[in-house]
């Protein structure tokens, strides 16, 4: 169903949401006190973009605040931010309404920071999705990325196959090994051209493959049949001694792996020494070659999590060249991202997309009970709830007439997840992770919808 829909803020999130809301079929009025900026979104958008101080109160109204059923608010400023969730809640009290701060002080309230409801409304933070995307990342080794549901019971794992793949020139028909180890191929980056494949699809060796895996699935079974060793000792070295650095060395040190930070600033590492138990915080010069060669050497991760993303590429080059096994870099810059993988960096991780993804999951309803993007909004993941009244219950896979640009990875049915094959049937109450490319919402919601 179509929403009515103010985005306050036209900043990189802002308008990525509303490329992905807007796309959905949804009426979306984007305001910002730039008149250039809105001018170009009039010229270059399908939406109404409206110039004009986004503290006045009269003005917001006019373009709608107190009818609108969904609010963000995603200006560059926290305050301003925190102040148009208390005054949209105050005229429109049934909206959704979601507001992002990014300062440390609000950080530091983690009720805040993980989304949790205040008072019907949401707070979050772009640098703690990018923490959790982190976080994601080092469930599963090797992966470039890992997109959870279901509290990490169900995810996506992205990889790139080795040269001495198996799977590599032969037909994902013809490909059973997967399945017998719990695992589908849905989606296949072939140099940029992503692809939802179909048992004709042949992987090539410099193909990155998207893999459901489940709680139970036997991951270094999967490592193996892409043509990769799985990790024997895992050690995580992070550069970088910020807030994201705490957290992520906070959360992984409690699990028993060992953990490295390298951090220029000598009372920054004493504060991390104080805060952390099991993590070792070394005082160092994380650019200097010497250093990256000795600390990056055995490492199974190397994170580059300085605040300068030119530093955090390089750093991922270097751990790369001197032994690490896979490289994460934290940029924000798109042709950085675009760039990353042909250099060698294994996995990007973006705050200001870490936080679209976040808020479009937040907006799951219905049918919908979760929605994610994935490779950098190239395709979008859906887990739907099957109903009663669905034309697709009771019919075999192979019978629904799927289309082309949807591709069934997963069904999870009483807690349990499995891998879809031709002959399986959907009953009600099941839950299905469902990959596609963006603006297929309206298409998988009527697909899966009455009969």
């Amino acid at each position: 169903m179509s929403m009515e829909i103010i985005i306050i803020g036209a900043g990189v999130v802002g308008i990525t949401l509303a490329k992905n809301l807007s796309g959905e079929g949804h009426n979306v009025v984007m305001i910002d006190n730039d008149a250039a900026v809105i001018k170009h979104l009039q010229e270059t958008m399908d939406l109404q973009a409206m110039h004009g101080d986004t503290s006045d109160g009269e003005f917001l109204l006019g373009a709608g605040l107190d009818k609108a059923d969904l609010i963000l608010a995603v200006t560059n400023s926290d305050e301003s931010n925190i102040i148009l969730l208390l005054m949209a809640r105050s005229v429109n009290p049934n909206a959704r309404i979601i507001a992002r701060v990014r300062k440390k002080q609000f950080l530091k309230n983690p009720a805040l920071v993980r989304g949790d409801s205040l008072g019907g409304a949401i707070v979050f933070s772009p640098e703690y999705a990018a923490v959790e995307m982190v976080l994601d990342l080092l469930q599963i080794d090797q992966a470039f990325e890992v997109v959870p549901f279901e509290n990490g019971a169900i995810s996506i794992a992205g990889f790139r196959l080795g040269e001495e793949s198996m799977l590599i020139g032969r037909p994902l028909m013809e490909i059973q090994e997967l399945s017998r180890v719990g695992a589908l191929i849905v989606a296949v980056d072939k140099g940029g051209e992503v692809v939802i494949p179909n048992g004709r699809t042949v992987l090539n060796v410099t193909d990155r493959v998207f893999i459901t895996t489940g709680a139970k699935t036997e991951l270094s079974k999967i490592i193996t049949l892409l043509g990769r060793r799985p990790v024997q000792n895992r050690k995580i070295v992070i550069a970088g001694g910020g807030w994201k650095a705490e957290q992520i060395a906070s959360r992984i040190e409690k699990d028993g792996i060992p953990v490295l930070i390298l951090e220029k600033s000598l009372e920054r590492c004493q504060e991390l020494a104080a805060i952390l138990e099991e993590t070792a915080v070394i005082h160092c010069d994380a650019t200097d070659p010497e250093t990256i060669q000795k600390m990056a050497h055995g490492a199974s991760t190397f994170i580059a999590l300085t605040g300068h993303q030119e530093v955090n590429l390089v750093l991922c080059l270097m751990a790369r060249k001197f032994g690490a096994r896979r490289a994460i870099s934290l940029m924000d810059n798109e042709a950085y991202m675009t760039m990353a993988p042909s250099l060698g960096i294994d996995a990007v991780v973006s705050p200001k997309l870490a936080a679209v993804g976040k808020i479009l999951r937040f907006l799951s309803m219905g049918k919908v009970v979760d929605a994610a993007m994935m490779l950098n909004g190239k395709l979008d993941a859906l887990f739907m709830e099957v109903q009663d009244d669905s034309r697709i219950v009771g019919k075999p896979l192979k019978d629904m007439g799927l289309p082309k640009t949807v591709i069934m990875a997963a069904v999870v049915r009483k807690g349990q997840m499995f891998v879809p094959n031709g002959n399986m049937t959907l009953t009600p109450g099941d839950h299905v992770l469902v990959i596609t490319y963006p603006g297929h919402f309206q298409q998988v919601d009527e697909f899966l919808g009455r009969k």
